[in-house]
């Protein structure tokens, strides 16, 4: 277990708390005549960090000043990082050019100056500038220098112990850097090679409390980054480091931390097996899901060193692809998508194709995932999805506007033609107005339908039907039922079965017949005139409201013929070029589909 006594409960804070004891003023400090001091540039674990020049050389510089709190536990660790910092000569670790006491006796140490960014700063960045300056593969590519630089610390008996994104500095001209060592452990002196013995033989452990082993009730390090061995106190090593690359390899990944923020990390870190990122981002490849995976084991044992760490890193960003570890994935999605696709249902066939996909996306040859997602996609479902009958009833409604727009103009000629018979001697000249009226109103609902889309079951669609059933009455009233009502009759049923519709075909032939039918009952009746007469074995039609000359009956007859050719020619051209679009698109998708599909040696 875990003891934690007046600690800081800030999400990225290490533990003990940075601030405790720290002002947040700038003290006056005197270094002397070497070093001019300057602005807070920051604040760490051991005291801040101040902008300063070296008179002596004319440079500019990082003064480290130790916080004047009288506690030698952290005047201890405040010297060990200083000390451990200089002996850790390597690129990724800040160089140390002096260390020494200011005139109150309070210790400091002058580092190089950087110029750059936190990696905390850039994942908790939402500005597009930085995320383009900063890609996940740069900062995969500065992992690996920290993975590399944490290597060789471990090959000189250090153990950092609070790593974090926080403590990795990423420079403006390709460099990285490990901050903050002030929590580093050192190896006894047996352990580490001598250049690092001066540092860990020293009787530092009075002043720091800390040269072998944490103490009792000690909790040191950062939640969300501390190893399941550094949170119950256990002894720690090269795997406690190694965790915590690996929890920031899964923040570069995923965009968020392995654990909670805070004191809530630290039962989850107990609890948590490994971590996998590709749970929580299903872009992570799965060399990189393994590998994060081990280097957050629970058992330290199983961790990778930080050398192999980052040659694991570097070798995918190479292209050195485990093809092994992404078959075996592939077979796993594939088996899952020949499990789905036997189940019925819209969802488990949307299943399939998907585990299919992603089977195909890892191991494009995976022969089972090609017929498997071959099959669903060229056989059709037992019933349409609903998804795609939506998509085509989308379909057919682009097919009703551009049927509409051509029967719109057949419409207008009928009524220009009708309303033309004013010309001539009328009986009646309403009910010849009443049926260029009505073939006007027809023209309009035809336009109305063109110009928007309608769902199959539209009242537009109904009124288009009972106007065209009430001017095919009225044409049967002003001519007879015989002269050219049958004719309309036809081309008007042909022309309304033609456009897709969610309504009964017998109940639009029943509507567009019964003009033809109440004609000839009515004159039957006697309740219009007789318009059919026999006379010397001939059959003699006679319209009742207009009289017709030979040439005028010809004329009318001939538009008429014309008016209902065309118009039924432009419907049966308009839908056959939009069943050979749709004929044509769907045999292109089954034949891209049956690429996927593995030839057989005779097919080759």
């Amino acid at each position: 277990m875990y003891a934690v006594s007046g600690v800081s409960e800030r999400d990225d804070a290490t533990l003990p708390d940075p601030e405790q004891g720290l002002s947040r003023e700038a003290r006056s400090v005197d270094l002397g005549a070497r070093y001019e001091l300057r602005d807070v540039i920051g604040r760490g674990g051991m005291g801040e960090v101040r902008l300063a020049r070296d008179l002596r050389i004319e440079r500019e510089v990082a003064v480290k000043l130790m916080r004047a709190t009288g506690d030698e536990v952290g005047v201890g660790r405040f010297l060990r990082e200083a000390r451990v910092q200089g002996v850790l000569d390597h690129p990724a670790v800040v160089p140390v050019h002096d260390l020494g006491t200011d005139r109150d006796g309070n210790p400091y140490f002058v580092m190089k100056r950087l110029a750059g960014t936190t990696l905390a700063d850039v994942l908790a960045s939402n500005d597009p500038a930085m995320r383009a300056r900063w890609p996940r593969r740069q900062l995969l590519a500065r992992l690996v220098d920290i993975c590399l630089a944490i290597e060789f610390a471990h090959t000189r008996g250090v153990i950092h112990r609070d790593l974090k994104p926080a403590n990795i500095m990423l420079g403006d001209f390709g460099e990285a850097y490990v901050l903050d060592w002030g929590l580093a452990r050192i190896l006894s002196a047996s352990d580490p090679p001598p250049d690092i013995a001066t540092v860990s033989s020293e009787r530092i452990d009075a002043a720091t409390g800390d040269s072998q082993e944490t103490r009792a009730g000690d909790l040191l390090g950062t939640p969300g980054y501390m190893s399941p061995e550094q949170v119950r106190g256990d002894p720690v090593g090269a795997p406690t480091d190694v965790y915590a690359l690996g929890c920031v390899l899964f923040e570069i990944l995923v965009g968020k931390p392995a654990l909670p923020r805070g004191l809530e990390a630290l039962p989850a870190a107990l609890a948590a097996p490994c971590h996998h990122p590709a749970q929580h981002a299903p872009d992570v490849a799965p060399e990189f899901d393994a590998l994060c995976a081990c280097a957050t084991a629970a058992d330290a044992a199983q961790r990778p060193t930080a050398r192999q760490l980052a040659d694991g890193i570097q070798a995918y960003l190479d292209g050195d692809r485990d093809l092994a570890r992404r078959r075996d994935l592939a077979d796993a999605h594939a088996h899952a998508a020949r499990e789905a696709m036997r189940l019925p249902g819209d969802t488990a066939r949307a299943t399939a194709v998907r585990e299919a996909g992603r089977a195909l996306a890892l191991d494009p040859e995976n022969a089972q995932a090609q017929q498997v997602l071959g099959t669903l996609l060229i056989t059709a479902p037992a019933e349409v999805p609903a998804g795609a009958r939506r998509a085509a009833e989308g379909a057919r409604e682009e097919m009703r506007r551009a049927v509409f727009g051509m029967v719109s103009y057949g419409f207008l000629t009928l009524s220009l033609i009708t309303l033309s018979l004013l010309a001539l001697p009328v009986r009646h000249g309403w009910a010849v107005a009443l049926t260029g009226g009505l073939g006007l109103g027809t023209w309009g609902i035809t336009r109305r339908l063109h110009a928007s889309t309608v769902p199959g079951r539209s009242l537009w669609f109904v009124a288009l039907v009972l106007m065209c059933a009430a001017m095919l009455l009225m044409c049967g009233i002003l001519l007879g039922p015989l002269f050219i009502l049958p004719m309309f009759v036809v081309g008007a049923t042909g022309g309304l079965m033609s456009q897709p519709s969610d309504y009964s075909a017998r109940l639009i032939i029943g509507v567009t017949t019964a003009p033809f039918l109440i004609v000839v009952v009515l004159e039957l009746l006697g309740v219009l005139p007789q318009s059919i007469h026999f006379h010397d074995g001939g059959l003699l039609l006679k319209a009742w409201i207009v009289d017709l000359t030979p040439t005028v009956t010809a004329v009318v007859f001939g538009g008429a013929f014309l008016v209902q050719l065309t118009s039924t020619s432009l419907v049966g051209i308009s839908t056959m070029r939009v069943l050979r679009a749709a004929q044509d698109r769907v045999h292109v998708q089954s034949w891209h589909l049956e690429q996927l599909l593995p030839k057989s040696d005779s097919a080759e």
